[in-house]
């Protein structure tokens, strides 16, 4: 079932106003500037460990010492598996989600970001991506850390 919540405002002035059964109920109240569609959960929410993981491939892999910005010198590890945080489970233990970001910076040729509900996933398919793309350079592949992405290397005739 859905509910419908009359608001207005934004940020520290966002308030919800009423809640209802029909939307045209919430769009018809008289203070209402937008209207929230939501689905009625039937029990509590269900919360879960995200896990996530990055990895850089210009930086030493294991664990190393690098330069703070504001804090001077400290260790961290490539690849680094983040405190995962709770979030609400949307039933998909299965689910893995991978993105590269662009380089810049000290990131040169980007960075690989690895996030899921199961560490033992998220670790995998990083295994796998990673395989991938020391692969694609080892045979002369050219990588492109803007658009992220592989082409092939010049050929010598």
């Amino acid at each position: 079932m859905k509910v419908y919540l009359a608001t207005s405002g934004t940020y520290s002035s966002y308030r919800v106003h009423g809640v209802y059964a029909r939307r045209e109920d919430a769009e018809a109240y008289e203070f209402s500037e937008n209207v929230d569609e939501y689905e009625l959960l039937e029990s509590p929410q269900e919360v879960r460990s995200w896990h996530r993981l990055f990895w850089y491939p210009d930086n030493p892999e294991g664990e190393y010492e690098r330069e703070g910005f504001f804090m001077g010198p400290y260790k961290t590890r490539n690849p680094d598996e983040m405190m995962p945080v709770r979030m609400d489970y949307d039933g998909r233990w299965e689910r893995v989600e991978h993105r590269w970001k662009g380089g810049y910076g000290d990131r040169g040729s980007g960075v690989l970001e690895v996030q899921g509900w199961d560490i033992e996933r998220v670790r995998k398919v990083f295994g796998e991506l990673r395989a991938e793309w020391l692969n694609c350079k080892a045979l002369g592949m050219v990588w492109d850390p803007r658009d992220t992405k592989w082409t092939p290397g010049e050929v010598d005739a």
